[in-house]
């Protein structure tokens, strides 16, 4: 039976939010079937909303409410999972920046047999992205004058699975479909944003010990953009990944993958040469105790930019510690450092950002389903480009409450 579990990356990206110990038991319905509502408050002081130099940056409070329900059915070899999610935030600085996001996703996975196993799910998000921090449009000074970008994804994702956890070889297959589509800023960008990605991937993991691995991992993705402009037709192309690399488990303390290769982005137009790069993706988790956790986090990857013909090579290393000092208060602290280099149709490098980030959240937890938690988080980014460079500080309290 192939265990389900939370992927390291997957948990790498709360980290910043703090060590949230909610223990949600649901709701028990008939056959199997478990209601899981939950809602979260947060109040935050931003002192650089818009992500500005000093000279014109802007604070902000803004106020967050995320109510969430979710609906689980155990019925044996079949896990299936809806949930929907709200996000409302309220600036007092500016109320055109108040926004209300959605998130409706779905799931399923079919253990066939004993070594197979099916997986699919499907997620449909209306979302934003804040003035300054989207590279669709305007960043700077040029992000004061326009609204936040609004756009609709969807996600189709499905894999199957020959193997378990005992198994010498385990193989996943791998086929996911990603569409945004903007819904505002026409004239000043998104129009030539809106773009689909198809992947397929392989995933071999060939167990070299009871606790050594070796992993490979290989990807292909057509990227496509839906304008005709030729702004757009520059950026169609595909991203190739081929990694290879192992993963090593001490007696449940240290857990670690470590794979690295190389990822080509190409381009359909003639006049744009393709590039390879050095690609990599390492996770360490180190738990000396049981109530203590290191994290160390690094991967390279391409994103998409505004350029044409162009790409963002992006870097990104994290480490951090959760520490529970008893059964009601936990702390984490983390340090990060995101180095994107932008490059123009020609392949040279027209702009390069590193944002370094680090914050400290404490999390009072009275019963396991409510936390109460505080954060504090600085960042600085310095760029290249004129304009780009900023600090910011952003204090939150908050609580979530799951039933």
């Amino acid at each position: 039976m192939k265990a389900w579990k939370l992927p390291l990356t997957t948990a790498i990206a709360g980290i910043s939010l703090g060590a949230h110990a909610v223990e949600p038991q649901g709701i028990a319905m008939d056959s199997g079937v478990t209601l899981l509502p939950a809602v979260e408050l947060s109040v935050e002081d931003n002192d650089n909303v818009y992500l500005q130099p000093e000279a014109t940056q802007e604070s902000s409070t803004i106020t967050r409410l995320k109510p969430s329900i979710a609906v689980e059915a155990d019925m044996g070899q079949t896990q299936l999972r809806v949930g929907f999610l709200a996000e409302k935030g309220i600036y007092s600085a500016d109320e055109n920046d108040n926004y209300t996001d959605t998130t409706f996703s779905a799931g399923a996975g079919f253990e066939l047999t004993s070594r197979h196993q099916f997986d699919v799910s499907a997620e449909l998000k209306s979302a934003h992205d804040a003035r300054g921090a989207s590279t669709a449009t305007a960043q700077g000074s040029d992000a004061l004058a326009v609204d936040p970008d609004e756009f609709d994804e969807s996600t189709l994702d499905g894999s199957f699975t020959y193997g378990s956890s005992s198994a010498l070889l385990n193989i996943t297959a791998g086929l996911k479909r990603y569409e945004k589509e903007y819904k505002n800023n026409f004239d000043i960008g998104t129009r030539d944003r809106d773009y689909d990605k198809t992947t397929a991937s392989l995933e071999t993991s060939v167990a070299v010990s009871e606790r050594t691995g070796i992993l490979i991992d290989l990807s292909t993705t057509s990227i496509a953009y839906d304008n005709d402009s030729i702004l757009a037709e520059q950026r169609e192309g595909s991203l190739a990944r081929a990694l290879v690399g192992f993963s090593y488990d001490v007696s449940g303390k240290v857990t670690s993958s470590a794979k690295v290769g190389a990822a080509q982005r190409s381009f359909e137009s003639d006049d744009i040469d393709s590039d390879t790069t050095l690609t990599w993706n390492v996770e360490l988790q180190w738990t000396p105790r049981t109530y203590s956790t290191v994290t160390v986090y690094t991967a390279q990857t391409a994103n998409e930019t505004s350029v044409g013909g162009g790409y963002i090579d992006s870097n990104y290393s994290m480490i951090s510690w959760d520490h529970k000092f008893s059964e009601y208060f936990a702390l984490t602290g983390d340090i990060s450092l995101a180095s994107d280099a932008y490059y123009d149709v020609n392949g040279d490098t027209d702009r390069e950002d590193d944002t370094l980030s680090y914050g400290l959240t404490g999390t009072y937890s009275p019963s396991k389903s409510l936390d109460v938690y505080a954060n504090l988080k600085q960042a600085e980014r310095d760029s290249t480009s004129t304009g780009l460079d900023y600090d910011q500080q952003v204090i939150t309290l908050g609580l979530k409450l799951a039933i």
